[in-house]
């Protein structure tokens, strides 16, 4: 079962790519279309990464997509991110319709100095766009010995619980927590039973879905990616009452406007919002105590007695981290379609190099 949700061997769909390549080809498009150098090192780097974790929903694949509304106009290249409110723990940054990784690193740099004044400091973000994957921004407080979260508000994905519309957002949610001798842990999740984005790639795949992931345009369970129109919430009643808490967090808090009411002029992620928050763990407990104890508990659980049919017990976020130790050896496995959609976009903004693939790509 490890070896199977680790991954060894790319499968005929699939080509592998190094992560310095991804990196380095990504960049040059955001480049190509008229993102700021620094900007579209920040893009690659945190698309990259999170390809290299096995997030490929939000990676590199929604590269064309964001550059395509840059050509569009619905995204500005070159967003002036200002500061519009800021307290000793707090801060509200505008981030002029830029892409909303930039303004979603600047947000939680800005919650990491403000926690290590007060013990704990928080930021929004107003005027973005879609920030990709959440993981990321916590993890950048659980480096600076903090615990993270992040979460982002969402288009009406998910029907509520015993409903059959999308009236709640899917919002993506993170909380990161340093250790010591292992990996931090990390909670990556959707408010929904999944991710859009991971419907598209079982649909990619030519993959079923888990029973009660979505229903159909009827409001009907089905197992059919190609059918999917409604979202279920994970965890029933437990999980439609998370999504709407964590909709007031993402959208209500910032914007004032929940995902229920956000119409045309939030569609397809043209006024995003965001909070972030970071807690300063030495402010509470000594901080080598808090990492130790945190390795103590990752040991015992892994440790504790299994079901007969698993093979291994894993943590948050650890099977991501395999992932990424495995894969910037062996290259990162993406479908073929993946690399496709990347070339095409590169063709149109005119750059003629192809994306460097291949079974033998880490051996170069």
């Amino acid at each position: 079962m490890a070896e199977n949700l680790i991954w060894t061997e790319p499968n005929d769909q699939e080509v592998l790519v190094r992560a310095e390549d991804l990196h380095n080809y990504v960049k040059r498009l955001y480049i190509s279309a008229g993102v700021p150098k620094s900007d579209a090192e920040t893009m690659a780097k945190l698309q990259t990464e999170t390809d290299v974790r096995g997030v490929h929903s939000h990676g590199t694949r929604g590269a064309p997509q964001y550059v395509r509304r840059i050509l569009k106009g619905q995204t500005n290249p070159t967003p002036k991110i200002r500061i519009v409110n800021e307290g000793p723990a707090f801060t509200v940054f505008d981030n002029d319709g830029g892409l909303g990784h930039l303004g979603s690193v600047r947000a939680m740099e800005s919650a990491i100095e403000k926690a290590s004044d007060n013990g704990i400091g928080a930021a929004t973000v107003i005027h973005s766009r879609h920030f990709g994957a959440a993981f990321y921004y916590a993890m950048m407080a659980a480096q600076s010995d903090m615990v993270g979260f992040a979460v982002s508000s969402s288009s009406p994905l998910v029907a509520p619980f015993g409903g059959n519309a999308c009236v709640l957002g899917n919002n993506p949610v993170a909380y990161a927590v340093p250790a010591d001798e292992e990996s931090p842990l990390v909670l990556d999740m959707a408010t929904g039973m999944s991710a859009w984005g991971r419907v598209a790639t079982m649909r990619l795949y030519g993959k079923k879905l888990t029973p009660n992931w979505v229903l159909d345009k009827n409001g009907n369970p089905t197992d059919d990616p190609h059918e999917a129109d409604v979202l279920l919430p994970f965890g029933d009643a437990k999980g439609s009452g998370f999504g709407i808490i964590m909709d007031v967090l993402a959208s209500v808090l910032p914007f004032c406007v929940a995902t229920p009411h956000r119409h045309e002029e939030y569609e397809e992620q043209r006024n995003s919002s965001h909070f972030f928050q970071a807690i300063d763990i030495s402010k509470f407990t000594p901080i080598e105590e808090f990492k130790a104890e945190i390795d103590r508990m990752i040991g015992t659980v892994r440790e504790s007695r299994r079901r007969s049919d698993i093979d291994r017990i894993y943590l948050p976020g650890e099977i991501e981290w395999l992932k990424k130790e495995a894969w910037l050896k062996s290259g990162i496995p993406l479908h073929k379609t993946h690399v496709e959609s990347l070339e095409e976009i590169a063709e149109e903004l005119g750059v003629s190099e192809k994306l460097i693939v291949g079974p033998s790509v880490a051996s170069r």
